[in-house]
């Protein structure tokens, strides 16, 4: 999904709203980018669209916001709440919790090697073997493929 024209056109009437040229915007990026970005030319980061919500006195999340409601053809109130049910649901699964401890003093944690499920399936295994289950007996009652089982069965 490419939402260039619209955060292009949302970017362009915001700017002319708030009654700002392209040389208001300079500390955070050149004319002409800010030009090709309004014409549709070229895409935007995420940091690069916060950097331009700031002299824009315009908040990043509701320009994003209007962007994706005129993509859905709805409008940015129905985004809005739509993105607020999906955060509760996040809030109530952990989500926000688990989030607070990915960044420890400004550095991203890393996190263990592997898939995110290998440690479940990891222990999983573990419990299965423990409890005199053979290897074959363990793929097909987790339906796990052989190289995994095998590769967890050694450890």
């Amino acid at each position: 999904m490419s939402l260039k024209k619209e955060i292009a056109a949302t970017i362009r009437v915001v700017r002319s709203v708030r009654g700002l040229a392209y040389e208001d915007l300079a500390s955070v990026t050149a004319r002409t980018n800010v030009s090709a970005l309004e014409r549709g030319k070229i895409n935007i980061t995420v940091d690069k669209l916060i950097e331009l919500s700031g002299p824009m006195n315009f908040d990043p999340v509701a320009l994003l916001a209007i962007s994706l409601s005129m993509s859905n053809g709805e409008s940015p109130e129905a985004a809005l709440e739509r993105a607020r049910a999906q955060l509760e649901s996040f809030r109530s699964e952990g989500g926000l919790d688990l989030l607070a401890m990915q960044i420890v003093d400004e550095t991203l944690v890393q996190r263990s090697r592997g898939k995110p499920e290998g440690s479940k399936n990891a222990q999983a295994i573990r419990e299965l073997k423990e409890a005199g289950f053979s290897r074959k007996d363990v793929m097909e009652k987790l339906g796990l493929s052989r190289s995994t089982v095998y590769g967890h069965w050694k450890i």
